[in-house]
């Protein structure tokens, strides 16, 4: 695939600098072009090494915004908010003085959220200059689930809402907390380079089959790697 880079590595360790390097002069690129950038982050523990080399890093962190792909809707305190984890990873040393988009805003549901969430992404630097996702062994991403209810929709590439409440339920890897607001494929592609972030040999053999059958809707990952309008890099260590 012309758009699509692996990067393997010997080990964690040289991962987590791998990425944080990328993404630091893909940010400072930015800020010199443009005077302003955009780095969209996972959830989860896996990017939480990366986050912590590239907070100690001297760019100009005023100058950038960060905002979640995706985010189950619960308090930012709450022990499962991707907020959280990024206020406790990222959003310290020299990256506390960052710009921070909250996912989550105010609203009683996701359903009711959706079109303040979408507007406020939308005012962005655009396009995102970093959109970094994982992945989960289903081959979703953000939390574009397969077999959730708005799956078809948040994957539709004509789709012009960036944001979109998802309800996963059903779908056993979404957990406890099923109800989320989600980058659609649209806003994932609407980046500059979306780093792909996996470990362990079961998701790189989920890469391989998505890259050969490219069935989206059942294995969402298959329209990043078959898409030729954004660059990916995936980065990967066992």
């Amino acid at each position: 695939m012309k758009n699509i880079k692996l990067n393997k590595y010997t080990n964690r360790a040289q991962l987590f600098e791998a990425v944080a390097d990328t993404c630091e002069k893909q940010l400072a690129k930015t800020i010199e072009n443009n005077d302003e950038a955009s780095f969209v982050i996972p959830g989860g523990t896996t990017p939480a090494p990366a986050f912590k080399l590239l907070a100690n890093s001297n760019l100009e962190w005023k100058k950038i915004t960060i905002a979640q792909s995706d985010e189950r809707w619960v308090e930012a305190d709450h022990s499962h908010s991707n907020q959280r984890l990024t206020t406790e990873n990222l959003l310290i040393d020299n990256a506390s003085t960052a710009n921070y988009l909250a996912m989550k805003n105010s609203a009683e549901s996701c359903n009711q959220g959706e079109d303040y969430c979408d507007q406020a992404y939308k005012k962005m630097p655009s396009p995102f200059s970093v959109t970094m996702l994982g992945m989960g062994l289903d081959g979703h991403f953000a939390s574009l689930f397969p077999g959730s209810k708005e799956i078809e929709e948040a994957m539709n590439p004509a789709n012009k809402k960036l944001c979109m409440s998802i309800d996963a339920t059903g779908c056993q890897v979404a957990g406890d907390y099923p109800h989320r607001m989600t980058l659609t494929l649209a806003g994932i592609l609407n980046s500059q380079l979306i780093i792909l972030l996996i470990t362990g040999k079961e998701k790189l053999t989920v890469i391989q089959q998505a890259q050969q059958s490219n069935k989206p809707l059942k294995q969402p990952v298959a329209a990043l790697l078959n898409q030729t309008e954004t660059p990916v890099e995936i980065f990967w260590a066992e």
